[in-house]
């Protein structure tokens, strides 16, 4: 990167408030166009083998990042928006969050917990006040034998899955493509048959056989 190009992305940061540091060992791939449009945006990439990647034409604003551990990855594919929340891959190794290209994300939480990581498709469509968890970050144990009953586990979106308001998937929450999630829903499990709109907490299916479009048509 030019000298000249250096400045114009630390004025950049400057006048729109970004804070953006990479300790050594970990990589920051983000083209220079779509560094220009992040707005707001507070990322720590730290640890060791720690990647960050943001793909071309997409935007991330009011948002705040962590990464650290060993090998974690996370992963913003081409075309999408990530307009506010926050995005958190901590203190374990080789998890990773994958975002698929044309994605578009209005306000959402993503947190990984040990072992466990999370995925969504392509063509995701995301409300506000939606909450990812992989973990529940303490322990519950039997109290007869003392065995943890709570672990962590994967999350995984299909292409095209509407997600409404205030939504929360929680650890081991699948939802096929072309779905709808209700808002307000609370997923804890899997919902493998696509076309569903599924809502309710706990959440089920409440209709199937449908597709949704982006415009009102």
């Amino acid at each position: 990167m030019t000298v000249l190009r250096r400045i114009h992305l630390w004025l950049h940061d400057l006048f729109f408030r970004n804070r953006i540091r990479v300790k050594p060992g970990n990589t920051l791939c983000i083209a220079y166009a779509e560094r220009l449009r992040m707005k707001k945006v507070d990322m720590h990439i730290k640890g060791n083998g720690n990647s960050v990647t943001i793909g071309r034409g997409s935007m991330v604003a009011c948002c705040k990042i962590r990464v650290d551990g060993t090998d974690q990855a996370l992963r913003i594919g081409e075309d999408c928006l990530y307009h506010a929340g926050k995005i958190y891959l901590r203190y374990n190794k080789g998890q990773h969050i994958y975002i698929g290209d044309k994605t578009t994300i209005e306000d959402a939480y993503l947190l990984t917990d040990e072992d466990a990581s999370i995925e969504i498709g392509r063509d995701c469509m995301f409300s506000k006040l939606v909450h990812l968890r992989a973990g529940d970050g303490h322990s519950v144990l039997d109290a007869n034998t003392g065995e943890r009953i709570n672990r962590s586990r994967d999350i995984r979106l299909g292409d095209r899955v509407w997600v409404g308001r205030g939504v929360c998937l929680l650890k081991g929450a699948e939802v096929a493509s072309d779905s709808i999630v209700g808002a307000y829903a609370v997923v804890t499990r899997k919902f493998p048959e696509a076309g569903c709109a599924i809502a309710g907490n706990p959440a089920q299916v409440v209709r199937r056989g449908l597709k949704w479009d982006r415009q009102m048509l």
